[in-house]
């Protein structure tokens, strides 16, 4: 369903995500982020960047037609994730709003790992420009 259909308060079907040491070290690597040994810990905005990637696909806005903004983010983690562990994310649509020809939408996400336990929460804007 296109982004423009979808109400607030929508809910994503769940996804899983496992980020590999590969995919934590190449993220770490290309924004400079030396603060973390990513075979130890992944950088903890790869978890955000790769859930909200999966949002993008999943609204149809990954395939280039149109430009998308990563406007703001916030993120609160109650402990590192780990390179191969499993989580769960459940993503909800906050807002969606359309203001001078450009798509604001607000998409928060839990990240609960495999004990039912919730490792983060982000909110993400992103906006969408009309084409």
């Amino acid at each position: 369903m296109p982004l423009q259909d979808l109400p607030a308060g929508h809910k994503f079907p769940s996804e899983s995500l496992i980020i590999t040491e590969t995919e934590s070290a190449a993220y770490a690597d290309a924004v400079g982020d030396t603060s973390v040994e990513p075979v130890e810990r992944v950088p903890s905005m790869a978890v955000v960047a790769a859930g909200l990637s999966r949002f993008i696909k999943h609204l149809g806005l990954a395939n280039g037609t149109v430009e998308v903004v990563h406007a703001s983010q916030e993120a609160s983690f109650n402990r590192p994730v780990t390179p191969g562990e499993g989580l769960e994310i459940r993503a909800t649509l906050k807002s969606n709003a359309e203001r001078r020809g450009s798509r604001f939408a607000t998409v928060e996400m839990l990240f609960i790992d495999e004990f039912g336990k919730e490792v983060a929460t982000a909110s993400s804007l992103i906006v969408v420009n009309a084409t």
